[in-house]
């Protein structure tokens, strides 16, 4: 069996990523190289983002930056703002090939980003869930938020109408 390897998500890893996202959304929730090198850069030297390679083959990635929800960035943003204290670690987006998603991938991201919450001490996981996922995350501890604020209703909305607001506390 060949070997599945985590390692800190890179600026070289843009094109993968890019190619990876394209196979697992939709038109509507496609980012372009400048917000995720956005991304990258916010959360440079806290290991919050992964990628997942077998034989130099992308698998999966997850991008996750500690926020407050003021500064949650919306789909696609250009620039990320890195509060000094941040209050979640937010889960922007993690996908899994089609063909890779047996291989248990979404739980060891998982299990990572919540060691890494642990780490950064955050306790709160947060998420925009889209496409119908509200269930998948509902099952792993996430619930929906019962209020939110109107900066966060804006945010929301650049996801489109179905998108939900997710946290779970570690």
């Amino acid at each position: 069996m060949r070997r599945v390897a985590l390692h800190a998500m890179t600026p070289d890893d843009l094109d993968a990523v890019l190619a990876l996202q394209q196979r697992c959304y939709g038109v509507g929730f496609l980012e372009r190289r400048e917000a995720f090198a956005a991304k990258l850069a916010a959360t440079e030297g806290l290991g919050c983002c992964w990628m997942v390679a077998r034989e130099g083959e992308p698998l999966a990635y997850v991008v996750s930056l500690p926020v407050c929800e003021a500064t949650l960035p919306a789909l696609d943003a250009p620039r990320c703002e890195r509060p000094a204290k941040p209050t979640l670690l937010y889960l922007h987006d993690m996908a899994v090939a089609p063909e890779a998603r047996s291989l248990g991938l979404a739980a060891r991201l998982l299990a990572r980003l919540r060691e890494r919450a642990q780490a950064l001490g955050l306790a709160r996981i947060g998420l925009v869930a889209v496409q119908g996922s509200v269930p998948y995350w509902q099952r792993r501890g996430f619930v929906e938020a019962a209020e939110m604020s109107k900066g966060l209703v804006a945010k929301l909305a650049s996801f489109g109408a179905e998108a939900r607001f997710l946290s779970c506390d570690q």
